[in-house]
């Protein structure tokens, strides 16, 4: 698992007047809106005796810790102390806040302590903001690592045989050769043509023999970290779809979806989308929940990859790359006597020194 980048962190529709807790990375957060409706997120650790910020209450803005109702603002200083409401809040009375941006309907945090300037942008999604495509919403959780599952959705060559009865064309399995092509040092994507089944009968489930070309272009990017989708039909149409496939832990992991369509925009038809949707990523965690070992090897002897793995295998090198700059985050309990918690560091201990955590 990865700091230093953008996670999604919650539905911006679900964040309302309650605080709501998260776990990314192995850690625990707290997400809330603040007196003015922005977006914030603090390490759900009260630096007093431990407590839960996430099982407090939101008070004027502010997390109020449910144990002895410390206070803390947006940025994680606590400002105010009841039992001693006249005397100086140390120092160290401050945990983590972390920087957030609202937008295509998610909360995205980023997770480390690097400068503005050093952070990886954000993918780019336009078409989840044009007036002129349909968008709907989802979340799924897995059972399965997060790279498995990023990769999962990088990968032309499983659609026949995984989606045989949703859109892969089982008798036509043969891969074009794809050519990877990166956009930036944080994304790359690939793009082919795929063969869709023809079917007929009214939910379209009874194949006719023929088929229909679809131009397909997949791609990921490491703020998200996102796997994208574009469909092109051969009427012109057009399915986007952007997965954030957020590590809750090493083996478990929640995706924040959106799909957008250009064709069937009234509502009346999301619910027949989203089923779809959802039926799709059930036929992937059958096979990922099973998947050994569950996380990506380290070697690149134990696999056997060919010309169809092109993107996974840049995928699996964006990634090594990262962990070799030193952003690999373990998760936050760190021994046998759970005595210590470690979190992870955000951008203010670049500049003030006194911590009661320690940060990993």
């Amino acid at each position: 698992m990865l700091k230093n980048l953008w996670y999604v962190v919650a539905a911006s529709a679900d964040l309302r007047d309650a605080l709501l807790p998260v776990t990314v990375l192995g850690h625990r957060f707290v997400v809330y809106r603040d007196g003015a409706g922005a977006a914030r997120m603090l390490s759900d650790i009260c630096v007093h005796r431990g407590a839960s910020l996430s099982a407090g209450r939101r008070v004027n803005g502010e997390v109020q810790c449910p144990y002895h109702g410390w206070r803390y603002g947006g940025d994680g200083v606590c400002t105010q102390i009841p039992a001693q409401p006249d005397a100086r809040v140390p120092a160290r009375a401050r945990v983590d806040g972390y920087p957030v941006i609202e937008r295509h309907g998610w909360v995205w945090a980023f997770l480390g302590d690097l400068p503005e300037a050093e952070r990886p942008p954000l993918p780019a999604l336009a078409w989840a903001d044009d007036p002129q495509v349909r968008v709907i919403h989802g979340t799924f959780d897995w059972r399965a690592n997060w790279e498995r599952i990023v990769e999962n959705g990088l990968d032309f060559a499983h659609a026949p045989f995984v989606h045989g009865s949703s859109f892969g064309a089982p008798d036509r399995p043969e891969i074009d050769s794809v050519e990877v092509r990166s956009a930036d040092a944080w994304s790359a994507h690939a793009q082919l043509v795929m063969r869709r089944p023809r079917r007929k009968g009214l939910l379209r489930r009874t194949p006719t023999g023929e088929h229909v070309d679809v131009i397909t272009q997949t791609g990921f990017h490491l703020s998200g970290p996102c796997a994208t989708l574009e469909l092109t039909l051969g009427n012109g149409w057009r399915i986007f779809i952007a997965s954030a496939h957020v590590p809750v832990d090493a083996l478990h992991t929640r995706t924040y979806w959106m799909m957008g369509r250009t064709f069937l925009k009234q509502a009346i038809f999301d619910g027949r989308f989203r089923r779809r949707n959802l039926r799709i990523f059930a036929e992937d965690h059958a096979v990922l929940e099973r998947i050994r070992p569950e996380c990506v090897p380290q070697g690149w002897q134990s696999e056997v990859s060919v010309k169809s793995d092109a993107l996974q295998i840049a995928f699996r090198q964006r990634v090594r790359a990262l962990e070799e700059r030193g952003w690999q985050v373990g998760e936050a309990v760190h021994d046998g006597a759970r005595r210590e918690v470690k979190v992870i560091a955000c951008p203010a201990r670049r500049e003030v020194a006194s911590w009661a955590l320690d940060a990993c």
